[in-house]
């Protein structure tokens, strides 16, 4: 490796000041440093990413660098840091084995979301953790029908509906009452946002299903996002498409910590704690 890319949240103080702190590090290790701030701006070619910030800044960041499989490191300076692998603290040790080659990349699918219009592609865009269409400022429901390949999986009158990725099932469609899915999981969920009827439900299928969703009526004002970024705004007939990108995401992992780990440390999963004030000891 020669060259490093630092990616960090310019709009919080405390991280864009660690940036010349961590660039010292780095170069001290005979590396050419590139510090952009997560906010879309173009990053050189590189060999490795690191990000300084939470997963919003890591999307950001994956968004950037998705052509070219770069792999990233993630440090935890967020909120939550589901996606990050160290803490500012084991930076040092970690860099140290990364440039050393003693570390393993963790590859994650992404989703390549499309909005079709009369048969002509207005927008693409790359996510790592999900697709949602909404309905945007209207108070009334958005109507979609849902097709798996070309087969119709149901017609949903909803508040939006979340395509995710396995990496993303611990994102928005957690929130939406999907399922978490292990990473390495080859599944796409389909999770609807305050369905009008008791028996939608989310449903896991494949990644290999290319999933669309056409909107029908009242979908003026309809918003579609990946990760968090506007992609487009829809009208009555239009087309959405959800399948697998070519590419993918590579973490880089030093620390032995894994999926089950993170489920633990940020979400709590399995703490006692959590199981009410009658929970055992």
């Amino acid at each position: 490796m020669n060259a490093v890319g630092i990616v960090y949240n310019g709009t919080v103080a405390r991280i864009a000041g660690l940036v010349p702190q961590v660039s010292a590090l780095i170069a001290a290790h005979g590396k050419r440093v590139f510090a952009v701030p997560g906010s879309g701006q173009a990053l050189p070619p590189v060999d490795l990413v690191l990000v300084l910030g939470g997963d919003g800044t890591f999307l950001r960041a994956a968004r950037l660098i998705a052509p070219a499989e770069t792999p990233i490191l993630s440090v935890d300076l967020g909120t939550l840091g589901f996606l990050a692998e160290v803490e500012i603290d084991e930076l040092p040790a970690a860099l140290e084995r990364v440039f050393q080659g003693d570390y393993h990349l963790e590859p994650r699918t992404l989703l390549d979301v499309r909005h079709h219009r009369n048969g002509e592609t207005l927008a693409r865009q790359t996510a790592l953790n999900e697709g949602v269409l909404l309905k945007g400022t209207s108070s009334r429901m958005l109507e979609l029908e849902v097709f798996a390949d070309e087969s119709l999986v149901a017609r949903y009158g909803a508040d939006g509906m979340i395509l995710a990725t396995p990496t993303g099932s611990t994102a928005y469609a957690l929130s939406a009452g999907g399922p978490i899915v292990a990473p390495d999981v080859p599944a796409w969920i389909l999770a609807p946002i305050c369905p009008h009827t008791l028996t939608a439900r989310p449903l896991i299928m494949s990644s290999e299903t290319i999933v669309r969703m056409v909107a029908k009526q009242r979908a003026e004002g309809a918003l579609l996002s990946a990760d968090g970024f506007t992609v487009g705004l829809l009208q009555p007939g239009d087309e959405v498409s959800f399948r697998r990108s070519q590419h993918v995401v590579r973490l880089v992992r030093v620390t032995g910590r894994d999926f089950f780990g993170a489920l633990r440390d940020k979400l709590r999963w399995g703490d006692p704690r959590e199981e009410g004030p009658d929970a055992e000891d």
